[in-house]
């Protein structure tokens, strides 16, 4: 494994069955979908996927069960050209897959995932050690977490950059080591209301540039973002102004399944490619509003 990667990643893979329909279905009722897709989802997967698609090198750490969903996000990465060869398959397991019904009028999902029993088997190899320490940039949400951690001290060793990925509803204590960790931290604006604690005799919404320059003001890394859906997101350098990035066009989105992750990957896309930060956010924007008028996690195209 010599050649030298841009970005990898350590995430759990998802396979997602994705139904496009006028109204979310009430109980007991039965829906016709109006659009069905089949594809690969998971945070970290799809920020890989997204990063070779536009033509970065990545590579993914995982594990996969010997399953057909497992089998199907092999193929998958490998048509977007994502590095599969430290993604381990485990006998005896299944993988993750995902359910998901989107409305078209308001682009709001509801989600059914099974995790799979695969996603507990990865261990520590040689072979991640060599890949991190060739690479530019390690992204990893917090799964996975004692292989991240290790990741932490062998990108740290071999002056490789750290991405944090910190979805909505994802916050929790066992985290922390690995947000603190990072370089570049791009979060939901849930994750980091969650993270700061606003005093509890203020219920006000904090706006998010806010937020962004309390985490920073908190960690202390390069980069933070607090993306806010159509709202756009507030970007904070550690030397340099902050800015607000606008959302575009999110009138036209009909399925949000992949917006942040594809915003992460076209983002880390742009900065190993040395883009100043305003600009590599403004292709992150571009990449997840064309996602978000197709349905599907993976479904821009590549030259949005």
């Amino acid at each position: 494994m010599s050649q030298r990667m841009d970005i990898v990643g350590i995430g759990v893979s998802v396979w997602d069955s994705l139904m496009l329909v006028d109204a979310l279905p009430q109980p007991g009722s039965v829906v016709q979908a109006e659009r069905h897709l089949e594809g690969i989802g998971g945070g970290i997967t799809v920020a890989m996927a997204t990063a070779a698609r536009l033509g970065s090198s990545a590579a993914l750490i995982d594990s996969l069960g010997e399953d057909a969903a497992g089998t199907r996000i092999l193929q998958a990465l490998n048509i977007e050209g994502v590095d599969t060869q430290a993604i381990v398959r485990s006998a005896g397991t299944t993988s993750s897959v995902a359910s998901i019904w989107s409305e078209r009028q308001s682009a709001e999902r509801t989600i059914v995932f099974s995790p799979g029993s695969a996603c507990e088997r990865l261990q520590w190899t040689p072979q991640i050690e060599q890949l991190i320490a060739r690479s530019r940039v390690l992204h990893f949400n917090g799964r996975h977490g004692d292989v991240c951690l290790q990741a932490i001290r062998v990108a740290r060793e071999s002056g490789v950059k750290i991405s944090f990925d910190g979805g909505a509803y994802r916050y929790r204590p066992e985290i922390l080591p690995m947000l603190r960790a990072a370089d570049l931290v791009i979060v939901a604006r849930q994750f980091a209301e969650s993270h700061l604690q606003p005093p509890s005799d203020s219920e006000r919404r904090r706006p998010a540039m806010e937020l962004a320059e309390s985490l920073m003001e908190d960690l202390d890394c390069e980069i933070v973002a607090v993306t806010d859906g159509a709202a756009g997101s507030a970007w904070v350098e550690r030397e340099g102004s902050g800015f607000h990035q606008p959302a575009i066009s999110p009138e036209l989105a009909i399925d949000t399944t992949g917006c942040g992750d594809t915003y992460h990957g076209a983002f880390l896309h742009g900065y190993v490619r040395g883009h100043g930060t305003r600009q590599a956010a403004e292709l992150a924007a571009r990449v997840a509003s064309e996602n978000a008028r197709r349905l599907g996690g993976l479904a821009f195209a590549t030259s949005p």
